[in-house]
């Protein structure tokens, strides 16, 4: 089986004009969520795809999938997010493994719901690399500079940008990899995991890359809202 998964449990706080979560915002008179579950909804590769959603915007989600995915519901599953990333995700794998037999080789794809212009290209690739070596993740070189400041104010280090990448989503897994690292995960250090492939780094587990895009940028910032209406009106 092939999951997909989408965190949409976040708040976006960053994207300073909203009063609603980000992935909720409605960019050409669409949820930017909507956008992010129609790219993933086309590999039709995905058995299922879960979704994390905040807890005071599940009958919003609810609506969401009847008017704008009625053909593909049989596909889409809902689930509380949490107040964590990983709690997001620990809530998608026991929704999983409550409603499906585990396999060996059973993969989940999670990815970003302010990830909108994720391209199949990524999606494919994630799920053969996954498929080959247990963990993957969408990367893309370096385009800048990259400052390493213990205090915020210094540059402690300026590393060789020809090694350094930045790290995109989805992130990729063999489902029962991954609920093995999730188990083995302290809990004093769940708070400071940002990025999902961080799992593998505190197992020790290989984490390989497939290309990313440019396009497959995160909303965050009110700039980033912009660029995405740009990209979807001359679309």
């Amino acid at each position: 089986m092939i999951y997909g998964a989408i965190l949409a449990g976040g708040v976006g706080s960053r994207v300073k004009s909203a009063t609603i979560p980000k992935q909720f915002i409605e960019l050409v008179g669409k949820p930017v969520i909507a956008y992010t579950i129609e790219n993933m909804l086309k590999v039709k590769r995905f058995d299922s795809i879960y979704i994390a959603v905040h807890s005071e915007w599940m009958g919003y989600m609810e609506e969401l999938i009847a008017n704008y995915f009625e053909e593909e519901q049989h596909r889409i599953r809902l689930t509380f997010g949490g107040k964590e990333r990983l709690d997001s995700i620990r809530n998608v794998t026991d929704a999983i493994c409550s409603e499906n037999p585990l396999g060996e080789q059973d993969v989940i794809v999670i990815h970003d719901a302010a990830r909108p212009f994720v391209t199949e290209k990524i999606l494919n690739d994630s799920i053969d690399c996954v498929m080959a070596h247990g963990a993957v993740v969408a990367a893309l070189p370096a385009s800048d500079t990259i400052l390493h400041s213990q205090d915020g104010k210094k540059v402690s280090e300026i590393p060789n940008r020809r090694i350094v990448y930045h790290g995109q989503a989805p992130d990729s897994f063999n489902l029962k990899l991954f609920l093995d690292m999730q188990e083995a995960i302290p809990e004093e250090k769940k708070p400071y995991i940002t990025g999902t492939s961080q799992i593998c780094t505190l197992n020790g587990v290989t984490l390989h890359m497939v290309e990313g895009d440019s396009i497959n940028f995160k909303i965050t910032t009110d700039s980033d809202l912009l660029i995405a209406e740009n990209i979807i009106r001359n679309r």
